[in-house]
């Protein structure tokens, strides 16, 4: 596989790398074989310290919780290539693997999957048990098994692993959860609703645990370490409407040009695979099909490209490939809601003179346009408000936490207003 390095971010200015810190910027981590430490003291998008769920925009038309059902079995929610039924791979951040069992304890043995162009990683998911986080998995090469938790009361209980980082520092196949003297139990029930997020790195939530390291932070800016999608507006999105979140997000990435020009996988080459730095790995798009997504894009598209630019695509020439994306979106999904945002961090002052938001506007409220003209009423623009400073203070200027949670609130009115939700 060629090398590519379009995990740059869309801002548009030379990635600086500093040297990596030791210490206090060391991430909490659950080596191979290691015992599971304490809960962090965090909150995430449904998985807190006491079990429960977060958000601002807690649906009071949602439907109930779902109950267990079917076979013993672990359930499998976001992309996976399943070529190998005994191994499933995962790259997109995003994807969950979880299980409901009975017993005390429980292991996981996964093996972590990198590529010699690959910097930043490896991969880290997070670990929850019966909802409440536990100390992150930063993933060794190899194959190995990770202890997640021991010593639980008898009874039963529900393990979910959710990878946090992006495919291009690394993928994790899945060999399989322990489970001791316990026994695997039918998964917990899933929401029906479900939601697909299509974007950069901005929806990608990149440099998201960079707050306060930056804003070039230690090492290299677009390590696993400060990238968290668990902590994205599509996290958010999932627990306001009740929804899974499929992330197909990838730093660096346009629909026209990357920021990184020698790389042309673009989103449209990366969408119909399971991996997306597997080209053969072509994704089942029977198996997940959304009621809503939500495409952020656009912004790589009109920055400074990197390493030399050649400028950016026109204003026609980035309406046509929208259109044509959002046209393939269409015939894997015919009934979604598909809603073409405006990134809150694009703007018309940087780069100078690109005018990006301008156009990646004009180019949306064009699709939109023609898609509805040609008769597909449920595309629509959406366009939160611009990012002030204090929001962007991820690693390289990408969003907060908050800045995050901000665009889900911005976005969960009209997406119930369009879906009756």
């Amino acid at each position: 596989m060629r090398r590519s390095l379009s995990s740059l971010p869309f801002l548009a200015f030379v990635l600086v790398v500093s040297s990596c810190k030791t210490g206090e910027d060391e991430p909490d981590r659950v080596n191979a074989s290691s015992p599971t430490s304490p809960d962090l003291d965090v909150t995430l998008p449904g998985a807190t310290r006491d079990g429960g769920t977060s958000g601002r925009d807690a649906a009071s038309t949602a439907p109930p919780d779902p109950e267990p059902s079917g076979p013993p079995r672990v359930d499998f929610v976001g992309r996976f290539d399943a070529r190998d039924p005994s191994a499933p791979t995962c790259g997109w951040p995003g994807c969950r693997i979880v299980a409901r069992f009975a017993g005390t304890r429980v292991t996981a043995r996964l093996e972590e999957i990198t590529e010699s162009w690959m910097s930043g990683g490896p991969s880290e998911w997070d670990v929850t048990i019966d909802g409440a986080l536990r100390p992150k998995l930063v993933m060794q090469a190899g194959s190995h098994e990770y202890v997640l938790a021991t010593d639980l009361a008898p009874g039963e209980h529900v393990v979910e692993l959710y990878k946090r980082s992006e495919a291009q520092t690394g993928s994790t196949r899945f060999l399989g959860y322990d489970f001791a003297d316990g026994e695997l139990l039918a998964p917990p029930g899933r929401h029906l609703r479900k939601l697909e997020i299509i974007g950069d790195s901005q929806p990608a939530a990149f440099g998201v645990e960079g707050v306060g390291h930056g804003p070039m932070c230690p090492g290299l800016n677009y390590a696993a370490r400060w990238q968290n999608f668990h902590r994205s507006f599509g996290a958010f999105l999932g627990v306001s409407l009740k929804a899974e979140v499929q992330g197909t997000v990838y730093s660096g990435k346009g629909m026209v040009k990357n920021i990184w020009r020698p790389d042309k996988d673009t989103m449209p080459v990366l969408f119909p695979r399971a991996v997306p730095t597997i080209a053969g790995s072509a994704w089942d798009f029977t198996t997940y099909v959304p009621d809503v997504v939500v495409i952020m894009i656009g912004g790589n598209d009109f920055a400074i490209g990197q390493p030399e630019d050649d400028g950016p695509p026109t204003l026609a020439q980035f309406t046509d490939a929208y259109d044509a994306f959002v046209r393939t979106v269409r015939q894997h999904y015919p009934d979604a809601h598909v809603f073409l945002a405006t990134s809150p961090s694009v703007s018309d002052a940087e780069p100078p003179e690109r005018h990006s938001r301008t156009n990646v506007m004009a180019g949306v409220a064009s699709v939109v346009a023609r898609r509805n003209d040609a008769g597909d009423a449920r595309v629509y623009a959406a366009t939160p408000p611009v990012a002030q400073p204090a929001e962007l203070t991820g690693c390289e200027g990408h969003g907060s936490p908050e800045f995050h949670e901000r665009v889900a609130h911005d976005l969960a009115p009209l997406i119930r207003e369009k879906t009756g939700w």
